[in-house]
């Protein structure tokens, strides 16, 4: 199962990310990509994010909180440049606003349950 899921993360946050405009070529794309295949492959609530950091770390052969920095640095970049409006064309409601921006744990459990969500209906066809 667990190589299905990590196909389908790969798939799915290609689509999402380049949507985005954070690339292959950088590293906070390989760090949200294997973050949220942990999350999901935990389940959503099944994993504090500060722990999560430091497992993605160890997989990245970083520390957790440059982790953490890189993810939320792309995250920063993508607001200032007005890309992350992208989040509420893929959820279908509003995830993201400018008053309210979005943190890097909170768009890791998003992203973890949208994809747990769509596994989901595809292994059910």
């Amino acid at each position: 199962m667990h190589d299905d899921l990590r196909a389908f993360v790969n798939k799915s946050m290609s689509v999402y990310l380049i949507g985005m405009g954070i690339y292959p070529n950088t590293v906070s794309f390989s760090h949200l990509t294997e973050s949220v295949y942990i999350a999901a492959s935990h389940g959503v609530n099944g994993i504090s994010i500060c722990k999560l950091y430091s497992e993605v770390g160890k997989t990245v052969r970083k520390s957790g909180v440059a982790v953490e920095r890189a993810i939320r640095n792309v995250i920063n970049k993508c607001i200032n440049e007005g890309r992350m409006n992208k989040l509420n064309e893929y959820f279908g409601y509003t995830v993201y606003s400018e008053k309210y921006p979005i943190r890097s744990g909170e768009l890791i459990c998003l992203l973890a349950t949208k994809i747990l969500e769509d596994y989901s209906a595809s292994k059910a066809n």
